[in-house]
């Protein structure tokens, strides 16, 4: 459970960091370690945005991969925080998928976002059933 908490917290912080921060910060300010880092697990990204996060110590970047929004967070030495990458319904893995079908059978899967920690990766999975939304989460 309290793995949880942090995680919703250091996802809730994605979503306020930039009206808490007054501006994004330039590349150039980016250790080469945070950079590298992200490059390694997104190499096709476009990056949009880096903010540095006092508090956490941490850096934040914003990106995308065609239309999928990517936020992500690195210690100062370019160790992974948390990360939440959006992804499509044809893009999430044949387990995940059939572990959903089996729960919902009849619901329409929407997508995904794919969080990412040291602990490992939660599939937060956006379902319509009987015109109402839900998501459900699956951890690997």
């Amino acid at each position: 459970m309290r793995v949880q908490r942090l995680l919703v917290s250091a996802l809730a912080s994605f979503a306020f960091s930039s009206a808490a921060f007054a501006g994004s910060i330039s590349p150039s300010m980016v250790p080469a370690e945070v950079k590298a880092a992200f490059q390694k697990q997104y190499p096709s990204a476009q990056i949009l945005e880096w903010d540095y996060e006092k508090d956490e110590k941490a850096y934040e970047v914003e990106a995308r991969i065609g239309e999928a929004e990517i936020e992500a967070m690195y210690s100062e030495k370019g160790d992974l925080i948390v990360s939440k990458e959006d992804v499509a319904t044809g893009a999430i893995p044949k387990d995940v998928l059939d572990e959903v079908r089996q729960k919902w059978q009849r619901a329409e899967i929407l997508g995904a976002n794919k969080i990412t920690t040291l602990k490992g990766i939660t599939w937060d999975i956006g379902l319509k059933f009987r015109s109402q939304y839900h998501n459900i989460e699956i951890k690997r």
